[in-house]
């Protein structure tokens, strides 16, 4: 399984890198946020670009449509 993650992770790496519509991100995290950010990638079956980017949609997706209730009820 580890093989076959890697393979994934060097390929949607590549062709992400190539895309114009990428840009690269890059940080340092407490170890225990990137324990549990590496076991999302390992069951989610993606590799730490994709998870990344899976999380960072859902926050702000999440973020937006909290925004958009708390702005809903100001109205009322």
């Amino acid at each position: 399984m580890e093989q076959k993650l890697r393979h994934q992770h060097i390929a949607t790496v590549t062709d992400k890198k190539k895309d114009p519509n990428y840009g690269l991100l890059r940080g340092l995290l407490p170890k225990d946020l990137l324990k549990k950010f590496k076991i999302y990638c390992v069951e989610n079956g993606v590799d730490n670009s994709q998870g990344l980017e899976n999380l960072l949609r859902e926050y702000f997706e999440w973020k937006e449509a909290s925004s958009s209730q708390i702005k809903s009820k100001e109205e009322k």
